[in-house]
């Protein structure tokens, strides 16, 4: 048998195993999440209770569990692209993410219209619209103000995909990688107009994209090793998640509260750290399989936490102390969590994900039968175009041989 040719997706230099250690780490990163939301609502002005001057001085840098979810998409969704087909990829991101959203849209949508949390509930049409999960893009009001990082997210699904039709390679993978990082800080310096520049930043998303890229990079890191083309990889977009986060930290401090910026730096710093770690596989010791149901929880408990613990501290807040309150809210939504995942996400990610599948499947049959369908009709026009004399076009007569004569050969002259 050839063997491979180099770069080609093979078989990973070690075994392929799950990387418990990003259950926990993922979970930290939502309970980082929520805890910006729970101490800072007071600020935001949608809670009567405000914990900003006191949890949160530490919980108001929890907004960077975000960073710290879209370095770990990074590396686990091309983990799960690898090796896949194009259609295979969308069907699993479609099955892992919808069942959830929609219990938590439905959810949050319900709270809105009990009246608990000063926002305006949605119309039954944003409501629709928001099940698709792409109300940003469609300038529909988003029921719940998390729910950007979902289309943040499916802009880099796309990215994937258009990636996964190409042929993914190794060398092609560094090129892509590089290729969207060079461009990245191409667009943070050059002054573009809002014409061209709205439209470039959509697909690239310069602002959380060396996040993305770093996680893919730490994925081959995984698979096969460091080498002085991912350590550069990594290096500069680790530079520019620094740039960007302390841009990102003064407009916070700007229009919510005060942020140091050395402390932003830190946490960065510590999130690169800790996935290095992970890809090189030196934190293995400390992954374990009980931590799946906690890396369960993180999805859910993400996408219901704000609107409902809003709701919490605005009903209770006067008749139960504030402080019990918090840690009550906290233990309730991770009971939330897990009865999203176990009522809905457990039921029906393995039947969407069938359904789509055999539409998937359908599909590609009805492609094959049309394609199997024009060769027999090509076949056959030419078929009967032997039979009855005809040339295909574009064919050059050649001259016709009477049957009622002899041929003739010529002969040596005289």
């Amino acid at each position: 048998m050839r063997p491979p040719s180099p770069g080609r997706l093979t078989a990973p230099a070690t075994p392929e195993r799950r990387l418990y250690e990003i259950d926990l780490l993922r979970f930290l990163a939502a309970i980082m999440v929520v805890l910006v939301h729970l101490s800072c609502g007071g600020r935001l002005g949608v809670t009567r209770i405000d914990y900003s001057d006191s949890v949160g001085r530490v919980g108001r840098y929890g907004y960077l569990g975000v960073d710290l979810f879209f370095m770990i998409s990074g590396l686990v969704v091309f983990m799960s692209l690898w090796g896949r087909t194009p259609g295979a990829f969308v069907v699993s991101r479609v099955s892992r993410l919808y069942p959830a959203f929609w219990a938590g849209v439905t959810t949050t949508s319900l709270v809105l219209l009990s009246g608990a949390v000063t926002r305006p509930a949605p119309t039954l049409r944003d409501y629709l619209v928001n099940l698709t999960m792409f109300a940003q893009p469609l300038d529909v009001p988003v029921v719940e103000g998390v729910y950007w990082t979902l289309w943040a997210e499916w802009r880099f699904y796309f990215l994937l995909f258009a990636f996964s039709l190409i042929g993914i390679t190794l060398g092609r993978t560094h090129v892509f990688l590089w290729g969207w990082l060079v461009a990245t800080l191409l667009v943070e310096v050059l002054p573009l107009p809002y014409a061209v520049g709205h439209p470039i930043e959509l697909v690239l998303q310069p602002v959380y994209s060396h996040y993305f890229i770093a996680g893919m990079a730490l994925y081959l890191v995984h698979r096969s090793g460091f080498t002085a083309n991912r350590a550069a990889l990594l290096a500069v977009a680790y530079g520019n998640a620094l740039h960007q986060g302390v841009q990102h930290a003064a407009e916070r401090s700007r229009q919510l509260v005060p942020l140091q910026p050395a402390v932003v730096v830190a946490v960065i710093t510590a999130f690169f750290l800790v996935m290095i770690l992970v890809a090189t596989g030196a934190l293995a010791r400390f992954g374990s399989r009980s931590w799946k149901p906690v890396g369960d929880l993180t999805y859910p408990l993400y996408l219901v936490h704000a609107t409902v613990g809003y709701a919490v501290l605005n009903v209770f807040g006067s008749a139960v102390n504030r402080w019990l309150l918090l840690g009550c809210l906290v233990v309730g939504l991770c009971l939330l969590a897990w009865a999203m995942n176990r009522l809905v996400e457990v039921p029906l990610q393995p039947r969407l994900r069938r359904a789509l599948t055999r539409i998937l499947d359908h599909r590609s049959e009805w492609w094959h039968a049309l394609a199997r369908r024009w060769v027999t009709d090509r076949s056959g026009v030419a078929a009967r175009r032997t039979a009855t004399g005809q040339r295909p076009p574009g064919q050059k007569a050649t001259p016709a041989v009477r049957l009622d004569e002899p041929t003739r050969t010529p002969g040596p002259r005289l």
